[in-house]
């Protein structure tokens, strides 16, 4: 064997070593930080069992461990936990923890009934609910050259207004709002703020946007060759046109997300990662070409990366 061939095999064995030495210690790093995340759930459900599982994905190093308020085992100790539902976060509540606590699956409105709209400095909260602005980038993506954005609210869920009509300032679009007072009202009401608005755009008002309700404000809208936006997936197939929503493995990563970043407790924020679901069924018959979900939801991506 040559000299140079000898250096030759010296220098790969020696960046082979490194490579094995880089890859221990990386593990070691891994290990050292791993955590005992906890999964507080009301009840297993398909939509716990892929959050965690994808969770679990996303968290390897971790060790991913699940409560279920149905069971009567008690908790086991974590260094952080992460709650799905109200239910779940009301019980973190109830325990006067310190551990730091992701709340995810929470509406916006059920706020208020969890204690105010700040939560406590050892809990931050994810809301399930779209966020307004994303929600009027679809609506301007979807009906361009629109203006004026109509909302009905109850006045038990007026504080939404405040961050619509600054998503709405921020795009440029006039955010057209509107009181519902009495349920007798509801017919009347809608017809006089779609008479005002471009398109509907719906809050998380379950007062408003219920079973009971659906019916009258998707043929209102109709009638006026009007839309509506969200106000989840659920309404797409009942009617609405389109929204943006997290799937389970969007809202775990999500999730992977905030625990990997600095702690900011008390801080309410929507998903980071989305999709856009619609109807196309609706767009045809209203006079839109059917949408593309996948496109709109890249459109999306871009404009949010790029504020």
């Amino acid at each position: 064997m040559s000299h140079e061939e000898t250096n030759h095999q010296g220098t790969w064995a020696m960046n082979r070593l490194r490579l094995l030495l880089i890859g221990c210690c990386m593990l070691v790093c891994a290990v050292a930080r791993a955590d005992t995340l906890l999964v507080v759930i009301p009840e297993p459900s398909s939509l716990t069992e892929e959050f965690v599982e994808r969770l679990r994905e996303q968290r390897r190093y971790d060790d991913v461990l699940v409560h279920s308020l149905a069971s009567s085992s008690s908790a086991p100790d974590a260094s952080r936990l992460i709650t799905m539902g109200s239910r779940s976060l009301q019980w973190r509540l109830n325990q006067k923890l310190d551990t730091p606590t992701i709340a995810t699956y929470i509406s916006r409105s059920s706020l208020p009934d969890l204690g105010k709209s700040s939560p406590a400095k050892s809990v931050q909260i994810l809301l399930a609910n779209p966020a307004p602005s994303r929600q009027l980038r679809l609506a301007q993506l979807l009906i361009p050259r629109i203006e004026n954005i109509g909302a009905l609210f109850t006045p038990q869920h007026q504080a939404q207004l405040a961050e619509w009509e600054q998503s709405a300032a921020a795009l440029g679009l006039n955010l057209v709002s509107m009181p519902l007072n009495k349920q007798a009202q509801l017919g009347r009401q809608m017809i006089d703020l779609l008479d005002r608005s471009d398109v509907l755009v719906a809050l998380d008002d379950p007062n408003i946007y219920n079973a009971d309700n659906l019916k009258t404000i998707l043929l209102s809208s109709y009638t006026r060759n009007k839309v509506l936006i969200g106000p989840s997936a659920p309404f797409i197939n009942a009617g609405s046109l389109s929204t943006t929503y997290s799937t389970p493995e969007q809202m775990a990563q999500s999730v992977d997300d905030l625990l990997d970043a600095p702690w900011r407790g008390g801080v309410i924020s929507y998903p980071r990662y989305f999709s856009v679901l619609s109807n196309a069924q609706v767009a045809r018959s209203l006079g839109f070409p059917p949408p593309d979900d996948d496109a709109l939801s890249s459109q999306l991506r871009q404009q949010e990366v790029g504020q």
